[in-house]
């Protein structure tokens, strides 16, 4: 049975200003057009054999009310590697003007022959099945308003960590599971796992549930086609220093539970989950499970062994 353990953190809060979008226009006109600039972010995959999930897109559309606003075309297809914009990275697919007003969707449409592919560490590569992917696109579900005269940076946090499935017949899936968010209205987690907690993980992740939701079953074997630790709103992978950044985090109360993993050199190094620990946090005295996080903040984590 998997249980889990308590972990004490230090938190450090430090308010900076992180975007330089501008989103937040003073007039807060709807009437006339207004920028949308739209970027591309990914957590880590799972797959320790994977160097690569690649992405080839020939539009990006703008919807609400599951009608196309407008467009952002390109010429030749944009390819890309989704595990090399992690942390915070992002990479820039383009501009478009938009009709001031809200909006709730955006689909990726991509290439007919090379729409999705995984990247083996020995450079062989596998298609990805992304259902429709060509046709009606990849849906990025998330309500966002377009302010006249005004900028506002829009992120697509794919998460391949729950967007990447192996499935049963071993078959790669792309699920709609992305997030769409914007820039400005999110916030930072930075941190630091002290490495007494790490000697003996191959592996540490980070997952951030919003408060409350975080059940004992999510430590539970996935079934097919899902992921363990579905309901996390992010997830980082700790460096070898024990460093990590949950970035492009909505505003809200979450809980921190660290996970390790230990690889077995039976089965070809695969990684196994071992066991899960929740994030304690002294603040002013008093201990809480929750940390707090507000637009343009990074708030800093030192994870140190509950005592």
């Amino acid at each position: 049975m998997k249980y889990l353990k308590s972990l004490a953190a230090t938190l450090l809060i430090i308010p900076t200003l992180m975007f330089t979008s501008c989103d937040d226009d003073n007039s807060n006109e709807l009437d006339g057009t207004g920028t949308a600039r739209l970027e591309a972010t990914d957590a880590a995959v799972d797959a320790e054999n994977i160097t690569g999930v690649f992405l080839s897109v020939n539009e990006a559309q703008f919807m609400a009310n599951g009608q196309i606003q407008n467009s952002i075309m390109f010429e030749t297809p944009k390819e890309f590697n989704l595990m090399d914009y992690q942390n915070g990275e992002t990479y820039i697919l383009g501009e478009t003007e938009l009709e001031a007003g809200a909006y709730d969707e955006i689909r990726l449409i991509l290439t007919s022959s090379n729409q999705a592919y995984v990247k083996y560490l020995n450079g062989s590569t596998d298609e990805i099945n992304v259902p429709s992917g060509s046709t009606s696109g990849y849906k990025i579900m998330g309500d966002f308003e377009i302010m006249a005269n005004g900028m506002t940076e829009l992120v697509l946090d794919v998460d391949l960590r729950k967007a990447l499935v192996k499935r049963g017949n071993g078959e790669f899936n792309l699920r709609p599971t992305a997030r769409l968010i914007t820039k400005s209205a999110t916030g930072m987690i930075q941190g630091t796992v002290d490495e007494d907690n790490m000697d003996d993980a191959d592996k540490v992740v980070v997952y951030a549930y919003l408060e409350g939701t975080f059940e004992d079953s999510e430590m539970d074997e996935p079934t097919d086609g899902n992921s363990r630790f579905e309901n996390s709103v992010n997830s980082a992978v700790a460096d070898a220093s024990g460093n990590f950044t949950l970035a492009f985090m909505p505003e809200g109360d979450y809980e921190l539970i660290v996970a390790s993993y230990k690889r077995d050199q039976l089965l070809g190094g695969e990684l196994n989950f071992e066991s899960a620990t929740q994030v304690q946090v002294s603040i002013d005295g008093e201990t809480t499970s929750v940390v707090e996080v507000e637009a343009k903040v990074v708030t800093n984590l030192l994870i140190n062994l509950f005592q």
